[in-house]
């Protein structure tokens, strides 16, 4: 658990993942509720404290503190590897995870503006994963974007909770290391 905290002139952010509480506060709703939507189901809190002056700026600065706040969890044992499949109504998300420590986001599907735009969904993703080192893949179909955008939270958080799951002593790599 590492706190991190960003403050640039256009936000003030502070993210702590697998916290001992589940305290969101951004001013932007749907991203609260997506964030609780991945504490929720990936099992781990998320405490963010976030402030700013547009919702592209906020919803950036949150991934990035987010993510490196990820990127310190003790891969040592985790299962890395993760997947996930849910429906939402019309729409459905597909999400695999591999906690490799080189961060990349592969994005399948299309996506229209929502309750947040559909490039600022996107960029927290990339944002997020380049941060964290999670490497994620994330398809999603559908026809609202509440839905897909939702469902697609949802993939990654249960993705993310196989992935981090302790099932050894070791790091599962031929390596012998994640990076």
């Amino acid at each position: 658990m590492k706190r991190v905290s960003r403050k640039t002139r256009e936000t003030e952010v502070t993210a702590v993942f697998d916290s001992e509480k589940l305290e969101i506060e951004t001013g932007v709703k749907f991203l609260d509720h997506m964030l609780e939507t991945i504490s929720t189901h990936s099992g781990f809190n998320i405490e963010v404290k976030a402030t700013g002056d547009d919702k592209h700026h906020l919803i950036e600065d949150v991934a990035i503190c987010l993510g490196k706040s990820i990127s310190e969890f003790d891969k040592k044992g985790i299962e890395r590897f993760g997947s996930a499949i849910v429906p939402m109504d019309e729409a459905v998300a597909i999400c695999g995870i591999d906690f490799s420590g080189r961060g990349t986001l592969v994005f399948e599907g299309e996506i229209k503006d929502g309750e947040i735009r559909a490039e600022d969904f996107l960029h927290f993703f990339d944002t997020l994963c380049r941060n964290s080192g999670l490497n994620v893949y994330l398809a999603v179909r559908g026809r609202n974007s509440h839905h897909m955008m939702e469902s697609a939270f949802k993939a990654f958080a249960i993705a993310l909770k196989q992935a981090l799951s302790k099932t050894g002593r070791d790091f599962k790599s031929a390596k012998g290391v994640l990076d």
